[in-house]
């Protein structure tokens, strides 16, 4: 009797601490400070029953405050032909904890990921939301469970995904079967994973995650990985679509990756003779790659095929040559296979790509790529091509794929190398200006700016990827003049080893300066305005984190011609500002009628303390206040 009453109090505890989660007063209160989110629960369960299949579910309760946490009444999850979704449940209540409304089928949508550069696609996936709701709190449950077979990938628990969300309660759990072992990285957890004994004989891994607070993102903060709380989890061996690997360390997935693709790299005859002609005459590696490059540019186009072992095994290179497009894979494969066919060497290299994003974990070995460049070492230099490119120079990589590790895919396994980082001085904008000024105030400007690498890259989906009208439209919202009239512009991509773009512009403007009585004030820079950045409004707690968008270099020569009957009213003094984050400088001279103003920007990325955030706005604030700098002129 003793024993039935200590379960039942048990269970009604559980009960009521399970009831708990839908109610918006139980919340304590300060997990509601600078939160549109609350996690009442959040439970991933992964369960491993073999090295070709496994099982997730996640059980999600979130109360939401405000109609900035309105995403969080969705849910999405994909699938594809070695998934399935077994389970798609929701529930909404209101504040109280009352039912609204339980989710049917009719209220799930199943979408097709098909885009335009999709040409084969098998991934799907259902999408589920509640309606707006008129009143605050209300709390949104989903049930998700999936089977998975394909197990390269393991899950990457990450319990706080967004600002401004806190978390009462979040739980991961993977289970093991007996011979097989999890590996695992953990990065900004309170605690560490707590292991108990399986009864198959495998072994339980979970992870807890309590009463964590909302956080705010702060400026020019490092990449979200290095704060937010998260486990990285991988398999040691696994199985898919019949290919078994084992995944322990890089040179283990180099070579997964080479069996995978092995012997899909031949091309057809015809195709062989007529790249070795192109090259004949052709001394260099790096001469040879470029024309290889170059044919390949004009002979296929890129797009996605998502088919097959997840993604990761290439079409082969005979029918890239029939066809004449393919996805990263099967461009990098057929790039390969047109070098090899001249006696140049290369090696797909797999990178996580995307402007911003962070390295892999190079500690952690894992399938945690995106992409393939193919990697060609030569003579002088190391060249890394990206496939999918129709207009990038042979070895530009840009910031989707530069400064951070790929790994090289080779017979024997290959390693972790580097790919390129673009320095302050190898990207530059170099603007040249000549203003004709009226005693109105009123100008025309002839405007020409040249760019180099990553300034270039501004102008690449401008000028491969609009129409001349479109491209007008897009210089009409970028230039920051208040009142003009675009009367002429050209944009055009410069030949060369490094890629650059020149834009010319002819504008008429009104009120380029403002006269007032006998006077006619002058601004001295309109277009490369540099503005401030916010101040820290609370004490800063992260580094100062400059990426590699803050690497370059500008500079300004801009040449007004006065009207003849005006003079300066005084000289603008040479002005220099120095800091550990750049350097900026401006001077202005004048001779008879004209007025020769020159302005420099150098900046540089880096991680500098959370101390150093005061001087880096002091800085910004400097260089803002001189370019708004403006001469006065008095007529005479």
């Amino acid at each position: 009797m003793k024993t039935i009453l200590v379960i039942l109090a048990f269970l009604a505890a559980h009960s009521a601490r399970t009831q708990d989660m839908y109610l918006a007063s139980t919340i304590p209160a300060a997990l509601t400070e600078n939160a549109h989110t609350v996690v009442r629960w959040h439970e991933t369960t992964f369960s491993v029953r073999s090295a070709g299949e496994a099982t997730q579910r996640i059980h999600s309760v979130v109360t939401i405050l405000d109609e900035l946490g309105d995403e969080h009444a969705r849910t999405i999850v994909g699938y594809d032909k070695l998934s399935k979704v077994t389970e798609l449940t929701g529930v909404l209540y209101d504040g109280n904890g009352n039912v609204i409304k339980k989710l049917k089928k009719s209220d799930i949508d199943d979408f097709s990921t098909y885009a335009d550069y999709n040409l084969f696609d098998d991934q799907r996936y259902k999408s589920a939301k509640f309606p707006k709701q008129p009143s605050y709190p209300y709390t949104v449950e989903f049930v998700i469970e999936t089977t998975e077979r394909n197990l390269m990938f393991y899950p990457t628990w990450v319990p706080q995904s967004s600002e401004h969300q806190s978390v009462e309660q979040a739980v991961f759990k993977v289970t093991m079967p007996k011979g097989l072992t999890l590996r695992y990285k953990e990065l900004n957890m309170p605690g560490t994973v707590a292991l108990s004994a399986a009864e198959d004989g495998g072994q339980h891994y979970v992870w807890k995650l309590l009463n964590r607070p909302a956080v705010e993102a702060e400026p020019f903060a490092p990449p979200g990985r290095e704060r937010q709380p998260a486990v990285y989890t991988a398999p040691t061996e696994f199985e898919v679509q019949g290919y078994r690997g084992n995944l322990k360390n890089w040179a283990d997935i180099s070579r997964f990756y080479y069996t995978l693709n092995q012997g899909r790299d031949q091309i057809p005859d015809d195709l062989r003779q007529r790249v070795a002609a192109l090259t004949a005459d052709e001394k260099t590696t790096i001469g040879k790659v470029q024309r290889i490059y170059r044919f390949l540019q004009e002979q296929t186009r890129y797009v996605s095929v998502q088919l097959g072992i997840g993604g990761w095994q290439t079409i082969e290179a005979q029918k890239v040559a029939i066809s004449k497009y393919g996805d990263c894979k099967a461009l990098t494969n057929y790039t390969k296979a047109l070098l090899n066919a001249v006696g140049v060497t290369a090696y797909p290299a797999l990178v996580r790509a995307g402007n911003g994003q962070p390295d892999v974990l190079v500690d952690f070995p894992s399938f945690h790529f995106n992409h393939v460049l193919l990697c060609v070492p030569t003579e002088q230099d190391t060249l890394f091509l990206e496939c999918t490119s129709g207009h990038d120079p042979a070895g530009y990589v840009g910031d989707f794929t530069g400064n951070r590790h790929v790994l090289l895919i080779m017979p024997e396994g290959g390693r972790l190398v580097r790919t390129p980082t673009y320095r302050a001085t190898d990207n530059v904008q170099q603007r040249r200006i000549s203003i004709k000024l009226t005693e109105q105030g009123d100008a025309t400007a002839d405007v020409r700016t040249y760019c180099t690498n990553l300034q270039r890259d501004n102008y690449v989906q401008p000028l491969y990827g609009l129409s001349r009208d479109e491209q007008r439209s897009w210089l009409l919202k970028r230039i920051t003049i208040p009142a003009f009239d675009l009367d002429s512009y050209s944009i055009r991509e410069e030949p060369g080893r490094i890629p650059a773009v020149t834009e010319t512009l002819s504008l008429t403007v009104r009120k380029w300066a403002t006269p007032s009585g006998t006077r006619l004030f002058v601004p001295l820079n309109l277009l490369s305005i540099l503005g401030p950045v916010a101040p820290a409004t609370q004490p800063r707690q992260s580094a100062v984190h400059l990426g590699a968008s803050y690497n370059f270099e500008d500079s300004d020569t801009i040449t007004y011609q006065i009207p003849k009957e005006f003079t300066p009213e005084f000289r603008l003094e040479p002005l220099t500002i120095e800091s550990k984050f750049g350097k900026y400088s401006a001077h202005a001279t004048i001779e008879g009628d004209k007025l020769v103003y020159i302005r420099r920007v150098s900046m540089h990325s880096g991680r500098f303390p959370a101390t150093d955030y005061s001087e880096w706005v002091a800085f910004r604030r400097q260089v803002a206040k001189a370019d708004r700098a403006q001469m006065v002129f008095i007529k005479r």
